[in-house]
């Protein structure tokens, strides 16, 4: 980062601003950990929303829901129906 303040003083308040913005800065290691971290959250939070949908979805199958019906009251593709319900959807057909 480079600033150029010019006037009376201007050197001092150059070496403040950039102490500042050093210190603001998060090290590119932490930043990177914190990502990851976030990532691996993220990543948990949508799998386990994913399987309470498939097991939803397989509730809902066994009362007797055709792909079709599921797919419209889920909010979801019928692809997406099927894949959740696996082997089952094949076999049931």
């Amino acid at each position: 980062m480079t600033i150029a303040i010019s006037g009376a003083g201007g050197t001092a308040a150059a070496a403040a601003i950039q102490a500042q913005a050093t210190a603001a800065a998060p090290p590119p290691s932490t930043t990177s950990a914190a990502a990851a971290q976030d990532k691996v959250t993220i990543s948990a939070a949508t799998q386990e929303a994913q399987q309470l949908t498939a097991v939803q979805v397989r509730l809902l199958r066994n009362e007797g829901q055709s792909v079709p019906q599921l797919a419209t009251q889920m909010k979801i593709t019928a692809s997406a129906v099927q894949s959740y319900l696996g082997a089952q959807a094949t076999a049931q057909k």
